[in-house]
């Protein structure tokens, strides 16, 4: 019988490492699946693959997304002859047409090896900063040294991804040559699955999790570092809950996701400064499907310092969830202020504290949220995610709606 995806196109995902409890391992099985179901075959080159019992989860669906999963020992960012004659032989043998570079570090790899098969090569901006609390305080003054500015203009590829206004305007400030081959293209997450709550379905989410009637429960799900502002939203339960208010906020603040032990264990040394953090703070641990957790929050808080496009925000407002965050990445994208959520300033905790004071408001968190819901269907989903990336990859779809069989060379 005749392999129904015979005749395919062939996309290269490429990734220096895969860590499968971040973003860019949901944004890679998420673009993947959506391109299957049009027909692409995805094979996905990558270094290192990191991985635990929590998220073997999210590393199985990756695999199931995608044709095949090639795991190179070695691949760094300076190619290796041995290692850039393998990539070859692969893209040759699998007719690959275009080469997804996702992260800048695999760009040289990306650019060379299209020059050497005429493969189109497409690369999608994932920035991040991770370390201590001192460096990521200074990421959104964060800039390009000179040295990787002739970088990027030396390998520029023929279509870069961003995935926010914030990126695009960052980029804006320097000279690159490529600036006319730039496209903006949110991240998508899967509208069907991650849907609003019926009212027992959000009963039985707070009943799963613990939590009360009554209760005020603000929800942090992202990786475990101090560039996601865990700190901030601590400060600023613990003011909300200390308040001599005569109406307190019986505020819960749960944290959803993992990282290195040692950021985990200054988080959560933190976080349990005295016997009351105990009942304010959980910690819940890397969750493969974040959806009955976001069933079960009345806010989705995300007070970062540097971010791409977070798809846990698009996540939040796609089940309803109205969310607060700093304008990092993808903040102007994802919020229309006072309408779909609310944008403070980065570092301002009184700001935080503000605005999640007015969402403790039933009336006015369920204003937002419809308003959230509805930005997040009509933007934030798998397909239009796929329209657009099916033409920058030159698979733009035909009268039916299936791919063209071989992109145009640019």
């Amino acid at each position: 019988m005749q392999d129904p995806m015979s005749g395919a196109p062939n996309v290269m995902f490429l990734v220096e490492v895969v860590n499968c409890n971040d973003g860019i391992a949901s944004y890679c099985e998420t673009l993947a699946t959506g391109l299957h179901a049009r027909g692409v075959q995805i094979h996905l080159v990558s270094g290192i693959v990191r991985s635990d019992e929590k998220s073997e989860y999210k590393r199985q669906k990756l695999a199931a997304a995608v044709k095949q999963w090639h795991v190179v020992p070695g691949l760094r960012k300076l190619p290796s002859l041995s290692i850039f004659m393998q990539l070859w032989k692969l893209i040759r043998e699998n007719d690959i047409t275009v080469i997804n570079v996702h992260g800048l570090g695999m760009l040289m790899w990306g650019r060379l090896l299209s020059l050497l098969t005429g493969a189109r090569c497409v690369a999608t901006y994932h920035p991040s900063v991770l370390g201590n609390i001192e460096k990521v305080q200074n990421a959104p003054q964060s800039t390009f040294s000179p040295v990787q500015i002739l970088f990027f203009n030396l390998f520029f590829p023929h279509t870069l991804i961003l995935m926010s206004e914030e990126s695009l305007r960052h980029l804006r400030r320097y000279v690159l040559f490529g600036k006319n081959r730039i496209a903006k293209v949110y991240g998508g997450v899967d509208t069907v699955h991650f849907r609003p709550p019926s009212d027992a379905e959000r009963r039985d989410a707070r009943a799963k999790f613990g939590v009360a009637e009554g209760e005020f429960m603000c929800l942090l799900a992202a990786r475990l570092a101090w560039v996601k502002g865990h700190d901030l939203l601590i400060k600023a339960a613990r003011r909300i809950r200390d308040s001599a208010s005569p109406s307190p906020i019986d505020i819960k603040c749960y944290f959803v996701g993992s990282g290195g032990a040692e950021r985990e264990k200054e988080i959560k040394s933190f976080a349990f400064a005295d016997e009351k953090d105990k009942d304010t703070f959980k910690f819940l641990g890397f969750m493969g499907d974040v959806r009955e957790i976001l069933w079960a929050a009345d806010v989705f808080a995300l007070p970062s310092r540097f971010e791409g496009f977070p798809l846990g925000v698009a996540e939040a407002m796609a089940t309803g969830l109205v969310p607060v965050r700093t304008p990092a990445g993808g903040a102007s994208d994802q919020i229309i202020d006072g309408q779909t959520g609310f944008i403070v300033p980065f570092e301002d905790v009184d700001a935080l504290v503000g605005a999640l004071e007015k969402l403790a408001d039933p009336a006015l968190r369920a204003a937002l949220s419809r308003n959230a819901l509805a930005r997040a269907q009509q933007y934030f989903g798998v397909g239009p995610m796929v329209d657009q990336t099916l033409r920058i990859y030159g698979l733009a779809g035909d009268a039916s709606g299936n791919p063209l069989a071989h992109p145009m060379q640019a």
